[in-house]
């Protein structure tokens, strides 16, 4: 039987804060077992870094934007005008294969039926082309990947996960707008982004609401994975660790341009 899931509603936060409470929910699952779906946005325009990435590789300037290393990892992602989701759970918590493929698709169902539910004919890359999958490139609306979700033969948003042993964490962006001029400007090899990548407002010809979006991601939520919810907010243990780890990790240009290796999907 699954377990009852928290929702923590975030609003728009800066990007370093917005990743240290990624990781720190991602941390302290394991001593209190919380299976969350928590969902915020970005109060400027911040880019993420995959894990794995390397600074003067992927950015044109390192001071041009505020930018911040996830850990996980994929491609660079320009966060603005967009909601963006995490999840952290154990494999048990909505009966996820172990294989990590498996596993991957079934936990971005719940975006599939998101994107449906307003409309919008969604599905896999790997189920629309073969030939255009597994081409790298710094920026995430350049390449596609065969779980990547297409819309209209264009990506919308990105996802990535990390895992450890049976636990799963997982975030990802669901674009309202996408600005490619500030992406050109701002990560390399993303000149042809609008032509691999769109976002809502293009979709669906309308200025969407961020608030709304919320609520319509967690009928989806709820819906597909057949869970019930409440709406909860971090607890102490994961405030403390979320301060720690800004303090430490976020705010430490060290960490920020690192070029350590992690086992990451």
């Amino acid at each position: 039987m699954n377990k009852t899931w928290r929702i923590i509603i975030d609003g728009k936060g800066n990007g370093l804060e917005n990743m240290a409470v990624d990781e720190a929910l991602y941390d302290i699952y394991s001593q209190q077992r919380i299976p969350t779906l928590r969902l915020y946005g970005w109060d400027e325009p911040f880019v993420s870094l995959g894990y794995n990435q390397k600074v003067d590789q992927v950015l044109f300037s390192s001071d041009r934007l505020g930018f911040v290393r996830r850990i996980t990892g994929g491609s660079a992602i320009l966060h603005d005008q967009e909601l963006t989701y995490s999840i952290i759970c154990s494999q048990s918590d909505l009966g996820l294969s172990a294989k990590v493929k498996e596993a991957y698709q079934k936990l971005c169902s719940f975006l599939v039926e998101f994107y449906r539910n307003l409309g919008l004919k969604a599905d896999f890359a790997k189920d629309i082309s073969k030939e255009i999958l597994g081409v790298y490139a710094n920026s995430c609306f350049s390449n596609w990947q065969d779980f990547d979700i297409l819309i209209a033969n264009k990506k919308i948003g990105g996802n990535a996960q990390r895992r450890r042993k049976e636990i799963i964490f997982q975030h990802g962006s669901i674009p309202q707008v996408i600005n490619f001029q500030l992406l050109k400007k701002t990560i390399r090899s993303s000149s042809k982004a609008s032509e691999k990548a769109t976002c809502l407002n293009v979709l669906l010809s309308k200025n969407t609401e961020f608030e709304v979006l919320q609520s319509q991601l967690i009928k989806s939520f709820k819906d597909v994975f057949l869970v019930d919810t409440y709406q909860g907010h971090l607890s102490r243990p994961e405030l403390a660790r979320k301060d720690f780890l800004l303090a430490n990790r976020y705010k430490d240009i060290a960490w920020n341009f690192k070029d350590e290796k992690a086992i990451l999907v």
